[in-house]
């Protein structure tokens, strides 16, 4: 990913994730993330909530994410799809990069209800509207 869009994902703690459910539908709900430089995206949720069934329900579910959430000629956006799963909440990403990002959070991981997970973007659009028209988009 390039390192405008990285750094912006920085600058942010929180998306709105949309996942594909059991059943096709779209579910989309707004949460806290952290990432890595690949990027890979990581998440906590409960598993009563309804993102949790589809993680669940399968091994990779089809996924997007958007960040950014301003208007104006200032406003920056990065889109991605891509996929989600179930990680292990006792690895290291979740030690180092997800609890690191939200260490008020670190009590969750004792949770037996707390899951974590991540996304992997497959496509993704970053746009700075403060950028000339044609300096504006970069995209995978």
């Amino acid at each position: 990913m390039h390192p405008e869009a990285l750094e912006f994902l920085g600058k942010n703690r929180v998306c709105v994730i949309a996942i594909e459910m059991p059943d096709g539908a779209p579910h989309a709900a707004t949460v806290h993330f952290a990432h890595t430089d690949g990027p890979i995206l990581l998440f906590e949720t409960d598993r009563k909530y309804r993102k949790a069934e589809a993680l669940l329900s399968r091994s990779v579910s089809r996924a997007s994410v958007s960040v950014g959430f301003e208007e104006g000629l200032r406003s920056k956006t990065l889109q991605m799809d891509g996929e989600a799963s179930l990680i292990d909440k006792d690895c290291d990403l979740i030690r180092n990069v997800y609890l690191a990002k939200f260490p008020e959070k670190a009590k969750k991981k004792e949770n037996p209800d707390a899951i974590f997970f991540s996304f992997k973007p497959t496509w993704w659009r970053f746009t700075d509207w403060a950028k000339s028209r044609e300096n504006r988009i970069l995209t995978s």
